[in-house]
């Protein structure tokens, strides 16, 4: 593990440190497993980062950090123990626990700080491994030259109040330098996912897909998803022409690729909520109303999620309205559904209550 690497994983903790502040026991238990998916993810990404970047997951990927002596005994357990949460409330009937919560937390804390103490150990050495004294080499020359014993100590003079000044001004620079430079790059992002500025790859695959030529989009879009593979848009769109085929586990496979390289993204909460009600529906036809419903929970936790990044997000808002209709919540539904006004979201609700009183619920 480089200092760069320790670096980069600290960063990604950082990224997590809001939700981390949200979330208690006293949350819905919705929130607290949609928080504690969050923490999971920045943690296996800082995790991955430790390694200087890798493929591996999960137990495997704590197992060749331990191996490789990145992780100490105690910071392993406590990760394993975490991604038991994280795969527990996977399942939507699982009520998550004050013990899931305290785990999340000591688990998130235990990394964390042992990463940013490893880092003050790595600044302090390399700081003790300075000079103390640039005309202390000379003296000692001159004292064994001369027959006389080396000095057991070097008297090293206060710094004087200037040159702490000095030094502060310089490090605040850098710091600011390091802010200028992360908001110039954030800015970028947003700009380019934000406003429109993608790759010209990547826009003219979305262009041939909104024309009505999904074959086209799909093999312009694989080839994107390969020349650009930090974003997530290719792989979002190649998964809602999956899921309109009712190809669904090849659209599963996209979306999930989407929120791993996105997960605080709204367009790919919303689509992997589009996609878990749609294989719900699906299920629902099929007269398996237990997987249906699970899905349809499914498509509710992803809508919170993409709801916690913008409450004002009206098409999370409608078709949260939609899952709660499919789930047989009328009266939460018709909050969320008056909360989004009128769109696509109405048709969808509409057709769940219809469902619900052909089956005589």
């Amino acid at each position: 593990m480089t200092a760069a690497d320790r670096r980069s994983a600290l960063a990604v903790l950082a990224t997590a440190r809001a939700g981390m502040a949200k979330l208690t026991a006293s949350q819905h238990p919705e929130e607290i497993a949609a928080e504690i998916i969050e923490v999971w993810q920045s943690v296996e990404t800082a995790l991955r980062s430790l390694m200087g970047g890798s493929t591996l997951s999960g137990q495997a990927l704590i197992r060749e950090l331990r191996t490789g002596e990145l992780l100490s005994l105690e910071q392993a357990h406590l990760l394993l123990e975490l991604q038991a949460v994280r795969a527990r409330v996977d399942d939507t009937a699982y009520q998550p626990t004050h013990q899931d919560v305290e785990t999340a937390r000591e688990a998130y804390e235990s990394l964390r700080s042992g990463l940013a103490s490893e880092a003050d150990a790595a600044t302090a050495a390399a700081i003790a491994a300075r000079p103390t004294s640039p005309s202390g080499g000379a003296a000692t020359q001159r004292s064994a030259r001369s027959g006389g014993a080396a000095p057991a100590t070097v008297y090293v003079p206060p710094p004087r109040e200037e040159d702490v000044r000095r030094r502060r001004g310089l490090l605040l620079g850098a710091l600011v330098l390091i802010l200028a430079l992360i908001l110039l790059g954030g800015g970028a992002y947003w700009y380019r996912s934000r406003s429109g500025a993608l790759p010209a790859d990547v826009k003219s695959a979305v262009e041939l897909y909104q024309r009505g030529q999904p074959e086209a989009a799909r093999a312009a879009l694989r080839d994107a998803a390969r020349a650009h593979p930090e974003l997530a848009l290719p792989h979002l769109y190649l998964g809602r022409i999956s899921r309109s085929e009712g190809d669904f586990a090849a659209a599963g496979d996209e979306l999930k690729k989407a929120v791993e390289l996105e997960p605080r993204s709204i367009a790919a909460l919303n689509e992997l909520g589009a996609f878990f009600l749609a294989r719900g529906t699906s299920f629902a036809n099929e007269g398996r109303s237990d997987l249906a419903t699970a899905d349809y929970n499914a498509a509710r936790r992803s809508y919170v999620r993409a709801l916690q990044e913008d409450p004002s997000d009206s098409t999370a808002s409608g078709f949260l309205g939609c899952a709660l209709a499919r789930l047989g919540r009328a009266g939460e539904a018709a909050s969320w559904l008056a909360r989004a006004g009128a769109g696509p979201w109405t048709a969808c609700a509409s057709a769940s209550t219809s469902d619900s009183a052909a089956r005589g619920e």
